[in-house]
C-alpha cells in the first residue's frame, strides 16, 4: 500500500502542531544526542510544522543555519508562519532528492519520526551522505517494527480488522506502518550500506496515554497525514474507525488508554 502525500490538509496539519508532544519530546532527545553546537549548519528532513526545528534554532545561535524540508505544503506553511528566525528556511522537499543542496553543506542532518515514511530509503541515505560534511552526523528516530507490530495500538487495530466484514478483504500487512517500517537490524544494515559508521543505536519504550478513543484516532490521522487506515477500502473506513474506537474503549482503565511504543534512536557518522 503506497503512502500518499496528497491526503493531508490544513486541519490535519493544525491538529498535528497542537498534539504532537510525544514526537516532539523524542525529537528533543535525538537532538541532544547529536550535540548540535552554535554556528552549525543543520538539515531537518520531514520538518513538518517546524516545531522541532524551532527548538534546534534556539541552540544554533545567529551564526548557525537551519533548513527544514517537508513534502506536505500545509505543514510547511505553518512552519513558515511560526518562524521568527532570520537564519532558518522552511521549504517543500523530500529526502530522496536533496539536489537543492550542495555536497558537504551540512554538519548535522536529522529525521524525527519520518524515516519509516520514506519509500526509497537507500536513495535517501545516499543523498544525506552527499550533503553531509565529512565527519558530519545523521540522527534518526523511527518505530521499531519488530516490537510495535506486537504491542499497543497495532494489536487493537489488527484485532478489529481480523473480524468480519474486514477479514476477507483487508490485508493487515499492507498497513503503511508495517509495510514501510523498519526493524532495528534493517536500519543498521541500511546505514552501513550507505557508508555510515553507526555510533549509537538504542530502543526506548515510551508510554502514550489518551483519555478517549477519539484522541487516539485523531493523533493517528494527523501523524499519518491522511494515510490512517488506507489499507481498508474507502467504503469501510468510517466503520473500521468506529469499531477500533469501540475496541479502544473496552481497553480504557482509570488511567486512560495506555500504549507502549518502541522507538529506535540511531546516530551515525559520515566517514572523513
Amino acid at each position: 500500500m503506497a503512502v500518499h502525500l496528497t491526503l493531508d490538509n490544513g486541519d490535519l496539519a493544525d491538529t498535528y502542531e497542537a498534539i504532537s508532544d510525544t514526537q516532539f519530546t523524542k525529537g528533543c532527545s535525538l537532538v541532544a544526542k547529536l550535540a548540535i553546537k552554535p554556528g552549525a549548519a543543520v538539515l531537518d528532513i520531514g520538518c513538518g510544522t517546524g516545531r522541532l526545528g524551532r527548538h534546534v534554532l534556539s541552540l544554533l545561535g545567529p551564526a548557525g543555519r537551519l533548513v527544514g524540508i517537508d513534502p506536505l505544503p500545509d505543514r510547511v506553511n505553518i512552519a513558515k508562519e511560526k518562524n521568527e528566525y532570520a537564519n532558518a528556511v522552511f521549504q517543500a522537499g523530500n529526502a530522496e532528492d536533496l539536489s537543492p543542496f550542495a555536497d558537504s553543506s551540512f554538519d548535522k542532518v536529522y529525521l524525527n519520526s519520518v524515516f519509516h515514511w520514506i519509500l526509497n530509503k537507500d536513495l535517501a541515505l545516499r543523498e544525506i551522505s552527499r550533503v553531509l560534511k565529512p565527519g558530519g552526523t545523521v540522527g534518526i528516530t523511527t518505530g521499531a517494527r519488530e516490537l510495535n507490530t506486537v504491542t499497543g495500538l497495532q494489536i487493537i487495530t489488527d484485532t478489529v480488522l481480523r473480524r468480519e466484514p474486514y477479514r476477507q478483504i483487508v490485508n493487515i500487512a499492507e498497513c503503511a506502518h508495517i509495510q514501510h517500517g523498519l526493524t532495528t537490524t534493517g536500519l543498521l544494515q541500511l546505514l552501513a550500506a550507505a557508508g555510515f559508521r553507526v555510533d549509537e543505536v538504542q530502543i526506548q519504550n515510551s508510554v502514550q496515554v489518551y483519555q478517549t478513543p477519539r484522541e487516539v484516532t485523531l493523533f493517528q490521522e494527523a501523524s499519518c497525514f491522511g494515510n490512517y487506515l488506507n489499507h481498508v477500502p474507502v467504503s469501510l473506513r468510517a466503520q473500521a474507525k468506529a469499531d477500533i474506537e469501540a475496541e479502544l474503549e473496552r481497553n480504557r482503565t482509570g488511567q486512560g488508554i495506555q500504549f507502549g511504543h518502541y522507538t529506535i534512536f540511531a546516530v551515525a557518522t559520515k566517514e572523513e
